[in-house]
């Protein structure tokens, strides 16, 4: 089990902070040519994109989230602050670009995963009635 969360955990890591660099280096898309999205993506990629903060801060998180995931460090405090994007990620696959799907569900898999794993340290979350 902890080769498999050590794995897990590297994976996810990897994952988030190359592809958060890759927004500001641009390095993936100098390799592999993605497909468009489609209207909807692409309307959707737009508006967030026309705000101008959106991806910036999206993927500062995303970077800074998946270098302490890769050191280990502030892993369980991580982990919630990536599964919110990782659920987003997922279910934008699944409606707006359905081919990418196992990449974003995989994503989802790999953070549930890792919360299951770190599971004890989540426990006091769900204290019905905290005492001060």
């Amino acid at each position: 089990m902890k080769v498999a969360v050590i794995i897990a955990r590297v994976a996810l890591a990897l994952i988030y902070l190359i592809f958060g660099l890759d927004y500001f280096l641009n390095f993936i898309s100098h390799i592999v040519n993605l497909p468009a999205g489609g209207n909807k993506a692409d309307s959707f990629f737009g508006a967030l994109g026309a705000a101008g903060y959106f991806f910036p801060f999206l993927k500062s998180i995303e970077i800074i989230c998946g270098l302490f995931l890769l050191v280990n460090r502030y892993t369980v405090f991580f982990l919630v602050a990536l599964f919110p994007i990782s659920v987003n990620i997922c279910v934008f696959h699944a409606c707006m670009m359905p081919v990418y799907l196992p990449f974003g569900a995989a994503i989802l898999v790999l953070n549930l995963f890792l919360l299951y794993a770190y599971r004890k340290y989540y426990m006091s979350l769900f204290t019905v009635k905290p005492i001060m």
